[in-house]
């Protein structure tokens, strides 16, 4: 495994273990403390924090690639975003035409996410092949 890889995997993997331990930390909290709004929102957020540093990963990591790697994932999350943003756009007319619940925006960023590897390994395997 090359060295920005490597590198990748240990700030990843770091951020998404503090990602973890802040998010059930900030709900246990949030389930056992009644306090203000202000604070209330603010333990809320908490587990952003590593989520930014797992950003940030990302971004270091794609930097170090060449550019036909780069060009490969950034068509992925062009296609992600398009699909996650057609898909969102048609269930908001489906919702209100056939009273199917509403889906919670928290929703969106993973399915993005998943649907950018998806299209990745699909580019990978076969658009690329």
């Amino acid at each position: 495994m090359q060295a920005n890889a490597k590198r990748y995997m240990l700030h990843f993997g770091g951020s998404m273990l503090a990602y973890m331990v802040v998010l059930f930390g900030s709900v246990a909290w949030l389930n056992g403390h009644e306090t203000g709004p202000l604070v209330r929102g603010l333990v809320a957020l908490l587990p952003v924090i590593p989520g930014l540093v797992a950003l940030w990963a990302v971004m270091v990591f794609y930097r170090s690639l060449d550019e036909f790697k780069q060009r490969l994932i950034a068509e992925a999350m062009i296609i992600a975003a398009l699909l996650t943003g057609f898909g969102s756009f048609a269930y908001g007319f489906l919702e209100g035409a056939l009273d199917l619940p509403a889906i919670p925006t928290i929703w969106i960023f993973p399915v993005m996410i998943g649907l950018w590897g998806l299209v990745g390994c699909f580019q990978k395997y076969v658009v690329y092949r």
